[in-house]
Order: structure tokens, then C-alpha cells, then sequence
């Protein structure tokens, strides 16, 4: 009996196996999104134009939102999206400040490094703006349909979520970002194609971290029980 209340997890191991797993997926957000600042400037060529930022978002913040929102609810993952907001508001303060402060005399890549890091606040704005009202609707949208489908059907609601959210996120951006650009529309649809392409071979991986953290967590999460 002694053993195996000693072999017995304590809630605060299970607490801390949640808090990591969490903290984990939390990062991934948020390195995607205090990225796309500087990322979103630069228009890659993949067969079709997009900010470099479209990649991230279709990997590292949409998806992860979703894992999040299937494991612990829709509360937990706006709490992730404030937190993701934050973090970038802070890392953009922390850029322009580390351009705005006494180059050493010797130090002579000023203008360089303003060139690169320099974020105007327009991109501050429409990135804001952009991730913050797609995705309200990327989580809205998940949840109803997973609640209308009784918790099956994970691809479907997580790929149309992403493509209404991720669409949204890119006309707001870039219409606001590239508004007197003859090439917008061109950039736009570029970036809608490949986060619906990416979004598509990311349901996989959806699935794979959504089962592999459930178990991890010994099915103490909301996947899977609805």
C-alpha cells in the first residue's frame, strides 16, 4: 500500500508536467509572433510573393493557438494570445531603444542596423491589429465547431479556423503595411496561398502534438473527452 502511494504522482508533479508542456507551446507563439516585427518586412519569392512573416505565422502561432485551444480550452488560449501581444509590444520597445541608444565612437554599423531593426509604426499597428482580430476569430471558430461536432473532427475545424483567421490576418497586414504598393494584391495573394498550403501539411503536426502532450499529461487535458 506504502509503495504504491509512493509511486502515486502528487499534484504538484502533475501540476508542473502541465505548466511545462504549456510553457512549451506558449514559446512557440511567441517567438513566431515578436518575430514577424522585423520578418514581415522582407517579401519572399516562393513561386508566389509573401512576407517572410506568412511562413512563421503558418507554423510557430495559428497551429500552436489551436493545440492550445483543443487541450486547454478557448480561455487559456486568449490568455496565450495577450501574453504573445505583450511579449511583442515589449521586444519592439526593447529593438527601438537598443537603435535610439549612443553608438560607441568606434562602432561605425549605425545606419546598418537601423536599416534592418528600424520598425516604422505602421507595421507595429497593422501587426497588432491583424493577429489580434484573426486570431479572436481563429479561436471563436475552432471552438464552435468543435463544440457542434462534440469534440471530432480535429482537421477540420482546426484547418478552417487557420484559413479564415490566417486570411484575415493578411488582408489586414498588408493592406495597411503595403497600402501604396502596386504589388499588393499580387503580395496577398501570395501570402493567403501559402499559409492555406502550409496550414494543410501542419494538420499532421496538429495532431501529433495535441496526442503526444494529452499523453504526456495522462489524458489530464480537454482533448479527446468531448
Amino acid at each position: 500500500m506504502k509503495g504504491k502511494q509512493a509511486d502515486a504522482p502528487t499534484t504538484t508533479t502533475l501540476l508542473s508536467r502541465e505548466v511545462r508542456a504549456y510553457l512549451v507551446l506558449a514559446s512557440l507563439v511567441i517567438c513566431g509572433l515578436t518575430s514577424s516585427v522585423i520578418t514581415a518586412h522582407k517579401v519572399v519569392d516562393l513561386g508566389v510573393n509573401c512576407p517572410f512573416a506568412t511562413i512563421i505565422f503558418s507554423i510557430f502561432s495559428y497551429p500552436i493557438v489551436d493545440c492550445i485551444c483543443e487541450l486547454w480550452g478557448k480561455q487559456v488560449a486568449r490568455q496565450t494570445l495577450w501574453l504573445a501581444l505583450g511579449s511583442q509590444f515589449l521586444f519592439t520597445v526593447l529593438i527601438q531603444l537598443s537603435i535610439v541608444a549612443p553608438a560607441a565612437p568606434f562602432w561605425q554599423a549605425q545606419a546598418e542596423y537601423y536599416d534592418v531593426l528600424a520598425v516604422g509604426g505602421t507595421v507595429i499597428i497593422a501587426s497588432l491589429a491583424a493577429f489580434t482580430i484573426s486570431q479572436v476569430l481563429d479561436i471563436v471558430v475552432y471552438q464552435r465547431i468543435k463544440e457542434f461536432s462534440r469534440g471530432k473532427f480535429l482537421w477540420l475545424r482546426s484547418n478552417i479556423s487557420i484559413y479564415l483567421g490566417q486570411t484575415l490576418d493578411s488582408f489586414i497586414f498588408i493592406m495597411i503595411v503595403f497600402h501604396d504598393s502596386d504589388k499588393k494584391f499580387s503580395i496577398l495573394l501570395g501570402a493567403v496561398i501559402v499559409k492555406i498550403a502550409l496550414s494543410f501539411f501542419m494538420t499532421p503536426v496538429i495532431y501529433l502534438i495535441v496526442m503526444a502532450t494529452n499523453r504526456y499529461l495522462g489524458g489530464n487535458t480537454l482533448a479527446f473527452k468531448e
